[in-house]
């Protein structure tokens, strides 16, 4: 057993928490994991925080030392699921300051040797960093591993879900695994502290109060410490789902079972519920196999189709992409031609911004994609995409032409001289000499 004395004595020092807050600062302008209709007010936290960040690292560095450090309430957001009524994905945002705090918490404690070696198991690939000597991390690790089983020798597989998994995590569960590794009473108050739930607009989330994680069950879906929490609850249900002659691939939530024959499948698919209900949890039966599957059938696995062609994205997610990128410049669009003053405008919805957002979210895409074979496909959805964006470029010149000309050169991208705070040096002249009442002061200079 051993001991987080370093993080508050040498971990939690400013540089550490200042590389931390640019972990933050660098996702703020991405933010793909918060909801639209937050992302502005979390990316204006992050200025806010940036505009004294050194003292306020320095103040939160000295909170912590001291153990004097509190954490606020945090923001819940009720992402309506698509296609179920009454069903909300319940996101937690918290201050940027706690981030940061939560994000020390998670450096230190994956840091530590045996923590790092329950957590991530050789079968779990999600919420975990690209392992010593891996060339892949991720999706892309997880899918080489399953292409891998396949290759000794697996013939059916099961897809599955875990549903509703951050809200069945059992927090005082994870602490204990936690405190099996460390003896450290000061620091774990610190992470028991950092995973509770507290909601600052709680009564405004009033319908969904029952799908947000208060108490003991559930961890918050936002808080960077709710994956390593999920992968230490589930570390011993992954040793389990390993042994014998199946394979269990998990990404977070997402399960497969890779099998010689569908017997063995069936019984591991089996097994796998009956340790997951153990744990209080169980598998969303919308997104999990009733059957197994032999691979020479079509099957879809983290967002990828595999077939008898090889493997390509799924449409859901050909179809995903199409419509963000398009809902981004309808957005783009609406901005401007709503706006009327060059003061108003936000130069977030800008056609040269608006142009790299889209094209930075095809490029992403594709490269997220990169390890499939199925080129073609990738194109494809690539000129979808093109022909929005020239669209989009086609539209936005011809509203700008009908503004005034400083608006629509700021609808443009042209920002020029606005927003530049001017403080003159003092010129040191003698005073000037007594002029006569029909002497003018100096006319500003107009020429180029």
């Amino acid at each position: 057993m051993g001991s987080i004395a370093p993080f508050r004595r040498s971990r939690v020092t400013s540089a550490v928490l200042g590389s931390c807050y640019l972990l933050i600062l660098s996702s703020a302008p991405q933010l793909t994991h918060y909801p639209v209709e937050r992302r502005g007010h979390v990316r204006d936290e992050v200025a806010s925080f940036a505009s004294s960040e050194q003292r306020r690292i320095a103040s939160i560095a000295a909170r912590v030392h001291h153990g004097t450090y509190s954490f606020s309430p945090a923001r819940g957001v009720a992402i309506a699921k698509k296609g179920k009524p009454g069903q909300v994905r319940p996101i937690v945002i918290s201050k940027v300051e706690d981030r940061i705090v939560q994000r020390c918490i998670l450096d230190a404690l994956t840091s530590e040797e045996a923590i790092a070696a329950q957590a991530f198991q050789p079968f779990s690939f999600g919420g975990i960093r690209k392992r010593s000597g891996d060339e892949l991390g991720g999706v892309p690790a997880a899918i080489s591993k399953l292409i891998e089983c396949v290759g000794l020798g697996g013939t059916h597989v099961m897809v599955a879900d875990i549903a509703g998994f951050f809200t069945k995590i059992s927090k005082s569960a994870s602490i204990d695994i936690i405190k099996k590794f460390v003896d450290d009473p000061r620091f774990m108050q610190l992470v028991e502290r950092a995973i509770a739930i507290d909601l600052e607009n709680a009564r405004q989330l009033w319908r969904h109060k029952d799908q947000f994680p208060y108490g003991d069950i559930g961890v918050g879906q936002g808080n960077c410490l709710s994956p390593l929490l999920g992968n230490l609850i589930l570390s011993e249900f992954d040793k389990r789902m390993n042994r014998g002659d199946c394979r269990c691939i998990r990404y977070i939530d997402d399960i497969i079972i890779i099998a010689p024959n569908g017997r063995a499948a069936s019984s591991r698919y089996r097994l796998a519920d009956k340790l997951l209900g153990e744990m209080g949890m169980g598998f969303a039966k919308d997104k999990t196999s009733t059957l197994p599957i032999p691979i020479t059938q079509k099957f879809e696995y983290l967002g990828i189709e595999f077939s008898r062609e090889g493997l390509r994205p799924s449409l859901k997610s050909r179809r995903s992409i199409i419509h963000r990128t398009s809902e981004a410049a309808v957005e783009s669009l609406q901005a401007i031609r709503a706006a009327n003053d060059i003061a108003t405008f936000d130069a977030k919805f800008s056609v040269p911004q608006t142009l790299r957002r889209l094209s930075g979210m095809a490029k992403g895409w594709a490269h997220h994609y990169s390890f499939c074979g199925d080129k073609q496909t990738i194109v494809n959805v690539d000129e979808r995409i093109n022909s929005v964006y020239m669209t989009y470029l086609e539209k936005a010149q011809k509203i700008a032409e009908s503004k005034k000309a400083k608006l629509s050169a700021a609808i443009l991208g042209y920002r020029g001289a606005e927003g530049v705070t001017f403080e003159p040096f003092v010129w040191p002249i003698l005073p000037p000499p007594a002029r006569s009442s029909a002497s003018s002061t100096t006319a500003p200079d107009t020429s180029p």
